[in-house]
């Protein structure tokens, strides 16, 4: 008898291709997911940085000021933030008279339209439906709570 040799299947099914399309289609959504997200935390972080330092330049721009003038001028009073899309807003508590509770804020909007803070609408005040933890200020990430003593 003679035999006949069966050459071994060269290459792959269509079903193998296609499993194998779907593994690499699924990996490359991910990986510009976690790219979108990456660049996102990246303003998230940029925007943070400029709003920091205009807190710290504001809270130093009021303990320059004499202890009796910090009230009238500064408080409930807001300003903005070059670099930013932002208004930063500054509370303070004078129930103690002796003692400022000094509260400086600073909301801003990414380029994506995402908010951070409170302040939808960056007016610098409190409007229905924006202070969420109903303390009647507005919060965000960005925020420095000082005392001066006078």
């Amino acid at each position: 008898m003679h035999k006949v040799l069966q050459r071994p299947r060269a290459g792959m099914t269509l079903v193998e291709v296609m499993v194998a399309v779907v593994i690499l289609l699924v990996a490359v959504i991910g990986i510009l997911y976690s790219y979108v997200k990456a660049i996102e935390l990246n303003a998230i972080g940029q925007g943070a940085v400029i709003a920091t330092h205009a807190v710290k330049n504001k809270i130093e721009q009021i303990k320059s000021c004499t202890f009796a003038q910090i009230v009238p001028t500064y408080d409930n009073t807001t300003f903005t933030v070059a670099g930013i899309n932002g208004k930063g807003v500054v509370y303070i508590d004078n129930s103690n008279a002796q003692l400022l509770k000094v509260k400086v804020v600073v909301c801003w909007k990414l380029g994506n339209g995402r908010l951070i803070g409170e302040d939808k609408n960056l007016n610098g005040q409190v409007d229905a439906g924006e202070d969420t933890n109903g303390n009647g200020e507005l919060d965000s990430y960005v925020q420095i709570i000082t005392q001066i003593y006078g």
